[in-house]
């Protein structure tokens, strides 16, 4: 059996074995499953945080198991497990030329496949200063997003046969652009994710500069026939000299070379030109390390700035219990909507206008789509980073953590208040006990003069945890009667309800 072959058998394999944790997660499953698993192999998403919260999540020393490894074998990562690298493949196959002279330039080393280089050090320069921006672009993260907030809500709306209750996420069309782009620029250049832009791919091709095994070629069966380039998917120039940081361990070069000119295999010290290509993929200019830090300098002064101006205001931005406080969470948090897919009632969701920039795509309860379930803690089981703490029901309730915010009455838009109405549905789907909504009598006269007595709602402040049952099962359409604010909220002591 070739190479390409069992590789195909692990990427379907691994991929596979992704599809199957998210569904795990969207179904409940979180907790018999390690449905974070492929996140835990995101080195980059360790190294963000590590360098913003000087620690590291004890499932994430599977991606310094993956780093110490690709010190040996290379980009075997990027190659066999990534799932986002198996889309790339796909991709690669799909839009792949039949012209030997045009599929060799197309996988031919290009300078533009430093710019990924350039991509990581913006990241890292931002974690430095406490600005994790990684999640946007980091493919386990994106392809995860991708999974929760498109494939899922496409699915379960043809699957519920146009049903109204179905999942949906705001930020789907964002992330889909983003995935779907990629995948389409293979047209362009195969791969071209994994070779142009991933800065995880940039990271573990730092780790395999100098690898101990590698694609060695024997310069006396060579016959120079271009056939390894021709089918290279990392563009290494296996024909030339090797480009070890860019090589994915596609292996298709040892079964399309017609001499077995080529073979993987350790290599003493390398000679002192195959030294100097060591360093060539990696290698960026003193203008693109220079735009690199200003970019990260950039962004981190643009979002500090904007979250220093707007960072107390945003009633709307509504943590899942557990998060830590918001400079913290912010410092963690990698967007990748692990949270979002395993939530039972559809309120995570990500994060657009309720948050400043920084925030973007991280989780927030929108109380429209769903509630804060009483009894529940997956998202706190789930979460890669550590920005929501693992927590248990009864720490929940009993530390404060489900108090996540707090319900206040519109009086101009509430039935009993403004209409005359009764209604009494808020206080029936409180969870808490004694209730935080309770019932008070009210006389006023009607529109025909006549004396009316109606049950009218109040807040218990010291009752509501904001989980936003009330709110969702309001029955006012478009906007609620009773409504949820961040104020209040147990991981913020200046978001106190009163001052």
């Amino acid at each position: 059996m070739s190479y390409r072959r069992i590789r195909w058998i692990y990427q379907v394999g691994f991929f596979g074995l992704f599809v199957f944790l998210l569904v795990a997660g969207a179904m409940g499953l979180a907790e018999r499953y390690a449905t974070e698993l492929f996140l835990d192999m995101s080195v980059l998403a360790g190294l963000a945080t590590v360098i913003t919260q000087h620690n590291l999540m004890a499932g994430m020393f599977l991606g310094v198991l993956i780093a110490a490894a690709t010190l040996f074998v290379g980009r075997f990562f990027c190659g066999w497990v990534c799932p986002m690298g198996a889309c790339q493949q796909l991709g690669a196959y799909v839009f792949e030329g039949k012209d030997r002279k045009d599929r060799y330039t197309r996988n031919s080393f290009s300078r533009w496949q430093r710019v990924k280089y350039a991509v990581l050090a913006v990241f890292v320069l931002a974690a430095v200063f406490g600005v994790v921006l990684a999640g946007l672009l980091d493919p386990i993260a994106l392809i995860t997003r991708f999974g929760v907030t498109v494939v899922r809500p496409f699915v379960d709306l043809v699957g519920q046969d146009g049903a109204t209750q179905t999942v949906a996420f705001d930020a789907a069309v964002a992330t889909g652009v983003i995935f779907v782009a990629a995948f389409l620029m293979n047209l362009v250049q195969p791969r071209f994710w994994c070779r142009t832009i991933c800065p995880l791919g940039a990271m573990l091709g730092l780790f395999s500069l100098r690898p101990v095994f590698r694609m060695v070629r024997d310069e006396q069966q060579c016959i120079r026939c271009g056939r390894c380039t021709e089918e290279c998917q990392g563009a290494c120039e296996p024909d030339k000299a090797l480009v070890p940081s860019e090589c994915v361990m596609c292996m298709n070069c040892i079964d399309v070379c017609p001499t077995r000119a080529i073979a993987f295999k350790a290599t003493r010290r390398l000679e002192d030109e195959a030294a100097a290509q060591t360093w060539r993929g990696a290698w960026v200019s003193r203008r693109q390390f220079i735009a690199a830090a200003v970019g990260g300098l950039a962004s981190v002064a643009v979002l500090r700035n904007w979250r220093n101006i707007l960072g107390r205001g945003y009633p709307k931005r509504i943590r899942p219990p557990g998060s830590l406080d918001e400079e913290d969470f912010l410092a963690r948090c990698i967007r990748c909507g692990a949270c979002m897919n395993v939530c039972p009632t559809n309120v995570i969701q990500p994060s657009g206008g309720e948050t400043d920039a920084e925030g973007l795509w991280t989780p927030v309860l929108k109380m429209r789509y769903g509630y804060c379930e009483y009894e529940c803690v997956k998202c706190s089981q789930v979460c890669p980073t550590g920005a929501i703490q693992k927590i248990g029901i009864e720490q929940k309730h009993e530390e404060g953590f489900a108090h996540i915010g707090t319900a206040f009455v519109d009086r101009g838009r509430c039935l009993p208040w403004s209409f005359g109405k009764e209604c009494l549905v808020c206080q029936e789907v409180c969870p808490v006990s004694p209730k935080a909504i309770y019932f008070q009598a009210a006389t006023y006269l009607d529109a025909e003069g006549q004396s009316v007595e109606m049950k009218v709602p109040y807040i218990r402040a010291e009752q509501c945890i904001g989980c936003g049952a009330c709110e969702y099962h309001c029955p006012v359409q478009d906007k609620a009667a009773i409504r949820i604010t961040s104020i209040g909220e147990h991981r913020s002591q200046d978001r106190k309800l009163l001052l």
